[in-house]
C-alpha cells in the first residue's frame, strides 16, 4: 500500500511520487500569515473589486482580534441577500492554520476572476459566498510563536487542576529548540516501551514486559505548581470546532465549557440566523449549504455524516469517587451485605447522529465530484462531536461538507483495522480512547488535550498514523520534521529523554503547496454553488370553464441539481417555504371556488415539477398577479394573467 500526502493536483502527485523534497520543516510558519498580515492581506484582496467584494467584522475574539468574514457576489442578479449563498469557513481549530490560507486563497481566485473567468462571473452573477478565513485567530496565533506548541483552542484560561489558579502549569521548552515535544521517562509503573523496529516510536507494553523497559509518556516540560502533575494546567481555552449544540453533549462537568459557550462560536450562529431590524429578516438564510476546512473530512475520507461521542474527561477525584460510588453509597446508607438499587436506565439521546437515507446520495455525489476536482481520493478523519459540520446539516438543515486538508493519503481504500482493546496516553493521538484507569496527571492532561489545550498531536505511538508519518518524513522531506530523543537531566524526573514530531508538521503543509489547493478548492467551491435548487414556474394556463368561471394552472419546477430542502432540512423546519401566491385585481369580483390564495410548498426534489390548480369565479377581463418566492431556491418571481 502506497500513502500520498496531499494529492491536490497532478503536480503534487508528482512531488510525491517522484520523491522530490519539500520545503523544510524547521519553521513551520513560513509562508503563513498571522493575525495582523491576515487582515491586511483580505484588505488588499477585497480592495482589488470593492463592486462585488466586502469585508466586515462578524464579532470579535475573547482576545479582542476581529472574526473577518468576506462577501463576494456579483453585480447581476439581485442584492447578495437575494442570490443563494455558499458559507465557508476556515480555521476553526487553532493549529488548523492551512484552513484560512486556502478559505484566504479561494476569496482572491473569485474576485480576480470575476469579468475575466467565465464561470467564475457567470456563478457570482447568480450566487453569493461568504468568506470566513480564521475563526479561531487566538487559537491560530500560537503557530506563529517562537517556541511553537500545537494548540486546538481559544485560549480562554481555565484552571483546568481545579486549584484556584488560572494557567500555572503549562509546557516548557526543555531542550532550547523552540519545539515543545514529548518527554518518555523510565518508570516501573509506565504502560509503554520502545518499539524495537523503530526507536523513535513508543508502543504498548506486553504482559511479560520487564519493568526495567516500561516508560511514562508527558508533554515536554516541568511540574510548575509542584502538585505531581505535568503540564496539567497550561494555556486555557476550548476548541471552537467542538463547541456547537449540536451532539454536544449533555454532561459539561462544571468546567464553564457548554454549547456555543465561546465567542467565536456565538458569532458565527449569529452570523446565519440572527434578525436584523433593517433588513426585516434574516439575511443570511439565503445561505444553501456550508463547506469547511477542519480536521473532519466527509468529503475524500467518506461520504455523508457520521457523528461521533461527546468525549467529557472529569476531574480524577471525579473518577475515582465514580469507580467507588456504589460502594460508598451502599455504606452511607446502612446497606452494607444488601442488594444493590437497580441503576436507572440512561436517557434516549433525540439528537440524529447520522445521514438521512434520503439524503444520501447528494452527498455521495459531491463527495465523488469533489475527488475529480482536486485529485484527492482519500483522507484521515475522526468522527465529530459538537462540530460546526454537524450543525450545519442536522440544525440549520442544509448540505454541509469539511474538508481535511492535510493528512495522510492512501492511493487504495485500506482493509478495516482489527478491533483492538482500547489504549491510550495523555496526548496520544485522536481516535484512541482512555483506558479504565488513569493517574491523575494523565487524567489531566488528557482532558488539556481533548478541550483544545494540550499538545495531544505530539505523541509518538506505533498504534495510529505515525509510522507512516515518519516514512513520508525519511522519505519525502529529507528526514526532517521530527526531533530525535535526547537525554537531558529533569529537575523533578531525572534523567529524561526529549523528542517527537515537530509541531504542525501533521496539520499545516509548507506554504507553497497552498495556491494549488486554494484553486482547486476555489473550483470545487464553483461547482457546489451551481447545485443549488433553481426554482422556476412556467407560464400560467387560463381555461374558461363558464362565461365566469376559470381554471387556472401553474406548475413549478426545480431546476437544480440539490432539492429545495434535504431531508434533514424538512425536519427541522429551519428553511423557509417556497411559496406561491395569488393577487386578484379586485376581491369584491372575483371569488375562489377551489384552492387558497397562498400555497407553501416545503420542499421540491431535484428536477421534480408541480402543478397546482385555482377554480375562480370573475367577470371576464379581470388579472391576477403571481408571485414565486423562494428563499434557497432563486428568488422571487412574478407573472401576470388575464382571465378571458
Amino acid at each position: 500500500m502506497k500513502y500520498l500526502l496531499r494529492g491536490f493536483l497532478s503536480v503534487m502527485l508528482l512531488v510525491l511520487l517522484t520523491g522530490l523534497p519539500l520545503k523544510s520543516a524547521d519553521d513551520a510558519s513560513s509562508g503563513y500569515h498571522n493575525y495582523q498580515a491576515l487582515t491586511q492581506a483580505l484588505k488588499n484582496i477585497v480592495g482589488k473589486n470593492t463592486k462585488i467584494a466586502k469585508l466586515k467584522s462578524i464579532g470579535k475574539s475573547l482576545q479582542g482580534r476581529d472574526l473577518w468574514m468576506v462577501q463576494i457576489s456579483g453585480t447581476q442578479g439581485g442584492t447578495p441577500e437575494e442570490k443563494q449563498a455558499l458559507l465557508v469557513v476556515g480555521n476553526l481549530e487553532g493549529d488548523h492554520v492551512v484552513g484560512s490560507e486556502v478559505a484566504m486563497g479561494m476569496a482572491e481566485y473569485l474576485i480576480n476572476g470575476y469579468g475575466s473567468d467565465e464561470e467564475v462571473t457567470e456563478i457570482l452573477n447568480k450566487r453569493t459566498f461568504y468568506i470566513a478565513p480564521r475563526l479561531n485567530p487566538d487559537g491560530a496565533e500560537a503557530f506563529f510563536n517562537a517556541i511553537k506548541i500545537e494548540h486546538l483552542g481559544n485560549f480562554k484560561p481555565r484552571d483546568e487542576d481545579y486549584d484556584w489558579v488560572i494557567d500555572e502549569d503549562g509546557p516548557d521548552d526543555l531542550n532550547g529548540d523552540g519545539l515543545i515535544t514529548q518527554m518518555r521517562v523510565k518508570d516501573k509503573e509506565g504502560d509503554w516501551i520502545i518499539d524495537e523496529n523503530d526507536p523513535r516510536l513508543m508502543k504498548k507494553k506486553d504482559s511479560d514486559t520487564p519493568f526495567d523497559k516500561l516508560y511514562k509518556i508527558y508533554t515536554e516540560g516541568l511540574d510548575d505548581d509542584d502538585d505531581g502533575m505535568y503540564n496539567e494546567d497550561g494555556p486555557g481555552g476550548f476548541n471552537v470546532n467542538r463547541n456547537f449544540p449540536h451532539n454536544f453533549g449533555y454532561k459539561t462537568k462544571g468546567w464553564g465549557v457548554y454549547a456555543v459557550s465561546e465567542a467565536e462560536t456565538t458569532a458565527l450562529i449569529d452570523f446565519m440566523t440572527k434578525y436584523d431590524r433593517s433588513f426585516k429578516g434574516q439575511p443570511h438564510r439565503n445561505i444553501c449549504a456550508v463547506l469547511s476546512f477542519s480536521k473532519f473530512d466527509n468529503l475524500a475520507a467518506g461520504t455523508g455524516i457520521e457523528s461521533g461521542t461527546p468525549t467529557f474527561p472529569q476531574p480524577a477525584q471525579a473518577a475515582q469517587a465514580l469507580a467507588m460510588g456504589g460502594m460508598r453509597m451502599t455504606f452511607m446508607r446502612g446497606g452494607r451485605g444488601q442488594t444493590p438499587t437497580t441503576p436507572a436506565a440512561r436517557p434516549t439521546d433525540p439528537q440524529p447522529k447520522a445521514t438521512m437515507p434520503q439524503d444520501q446520495s447528494l452527498f455521495k455525489a459531491v463527495s465523488d465530484k469533489y475527488k475529480s476536482i482536486t485529485k484527492i481520493n482519500s483522507a484521515v478523519s475522526e468522527k465529530p462531536f459538537g462540530s460546526f459540520l454537524e450543525y450545519a446539516y442536522f440544525q440549520f438543515g442544509v448540505p454541509s461538507f469539511s474538508a481535511n486538508l492535510w493528512s495522510l493519503r492512501e492511493d487504495a481504500p485500506a482493509r478495516p483495522a482489527a478491533k483492538k482493546t482500547p489504549r491510550a496516553v495523555q496526548g496520544a493521538p485522536s481516535g484512541q480512547t482512555q483506558p479504565q484507569t488513569m493517574d491523575r496527571s494523565a487524567m489531566m492532561q488528557r482532558f488539556a488535550s481533548a478541550r483544545g489545550g494540550g499538545t495531544g498531536s505530539t505523541a509518538v505511538s506505533s498504534a495510529g498514523n505515525d509510522e507512516k508519518w515518519l516514512k513520508w518524513i525519511d522519505d519525502k522531506n529529507e528526514g526532517k520534521g521530527f526531533v530525535s530523543w535526547t537525554k537531558i537531566e529533569h529537575k523533578q524526573l531525572g534523567e529524561v529523554e526529549v523528542g517527537g514530531f515537530v509541531p504542525y508538521l501533521r496539520v499545516n503543509p509548507p506554504a507553497d503547496l497552498i495556491p494549488d489547493m486554494s484553486k482547486s478548492h476555489a473550483e470545487f467551491a464553483l461547482y457546489l454553488a451551481s447545485q443549488f435548487a433553481e426554482i422556476t414556474m412556467d407560464d400560467p394556463v387560463v381555461e374558461k370553464l363558464s362565461s365566469n368561471l376559470f381554471r387556472l394552472k401553474i406548475k413549478v419546477h426545480n431546476k437544480g441539481e440539490f432539492p429545495y430542502v434535504t431531508a434533514m432540512g424538512t425536519r427541522t423546519r429551519n428553511i423557509t417555504s417556497i411559496m406561491l401566491r395569488l393577487k386578484f385585481e379586485n376581491d369584491d369580483d372575483m371569488k375562489l371556488f377551489g384552492g387558497n390564495k397562498r400555497v407553501d410548498i416545503s420542499t421540491l426534489a431535484s428536477g421534480a415539477e408541480q402543478e397546482y390548480t385555482w377554480t375562480i369565479i370573475s367577470p371576464t377581463g379581470k388579472q391576477i398577479d403571481i408571485t414565486l418566492w423562494a428563499r434557497n431556491g432563486g428568488g422571487t418571481t412574478q407573472k401576470k394573467v388575464v382571465l378571458k
